[in-house]
């Protein structure tokens, strides 16, 4: 199975325009463009099967809920919009889902939150029910279903490999090459969820979200993030990236 992994492309700031690849699957692990904007791209950028986990800025002038409905809506036959979803492409599971954070990476989720709120444009941008803005309570929750669904799934048998799909990073080793990490706002980009990781029951999870490029192992499974990042900015981004599992 040959994956092409891209995520934060950010078409809202600069289009762009991927390589015609010898792949099976096209991954998007977020933060591809506003709204349901990104798999309208997807949909005429790759001739192939396509998996996208929309990330925090799919939802950027948008609702929680509504929106990913909404990006739910706008998927075809090829490209799949997943969020908590499982898909088997040539004996291969994908498990694929925004995860968002539970604020505890840092060790204290309280100071992170706080930290995230006042910080970032999430809670600014999005908005839950009554269209108030969301709060850190409000991806907290998401966060907990999300690491609830996926270590059911894991807990599943399935005679082939596995390859995890989130927009947020599973540990801090992700950021480590950040110049911006090292405060409690690393919480609100990676969670610790390194006990979901085993090369038997994980062999690829790929992320997206923290703009730096990483490819490490934890306990057997390969973790790789391809982010193209804002305009101008050095993320180590790979345009014609291919991993095989």
């Amino acid at each position: 199975m040959r994956i092409h992994l891209l995520s934060d492309l950010h078409n809202e700031f600069d289009p762009f325009i991927p390589e015609a690849l010898d792949c099976d699957v096209v991954i998007l692990a977020g933060d591809i463009d506003l709204k349901a904007r990104g798999v309208e791209w997807a949909k005429q950028s790759f001739s192939g099967p396509v998996l996208y986990v929309p990330g925090n800025h799919e939802f950027y002038g948008g609702h929680l809920t509504h929106t990913l409905e909404k990006l739910r809506a706008a998927q075809d036959d090829r490209v799949l919009v997943l969020d908590r979803d499982e898909v088997i492409l040539a004996g291969v599971r994908f498990l694929g889902a925004i995860m968002w954070t539970d604020f505890a990476a840092t060790g204290n989720p309280h100071i992170a939150a706080f930290s995230a709120q006042n910080a970032l444009n999430d809670f600014r941008q999005i908005r839950a029910e009554n269209y108030r803005r969301i709060r850190p309570a409000d991806l907290i929750a998401q966060a907990v279903k999300t690491k609830d669904w996926l270590r059911a799934r894991l807990s599943e048998p399935f005679d082939g490999s596995t390859v995890v799909i989130t927009h947020h990073a599973p540990t801090l080793r992700s950021l480590q090459d950040n110049p911006h990490a090292g405060t409690h706002l690393d919480a609100a980009f990676a969670n610790r969820w390194e006990d979901l990781m085993c090369g038997d029951q994980v062999a690829l999870w790929v992320h997206g979200h923290s703009h730096t490029a990483v490819d490490y192992e934890v306990a057997g499974t390969r973790v790789v993030s391809n982010p193209r990042g804002y305009p101008g900015e050095e993320t180590g981004f790979s345009p014609d990236l291919v991993i095989e599992v």
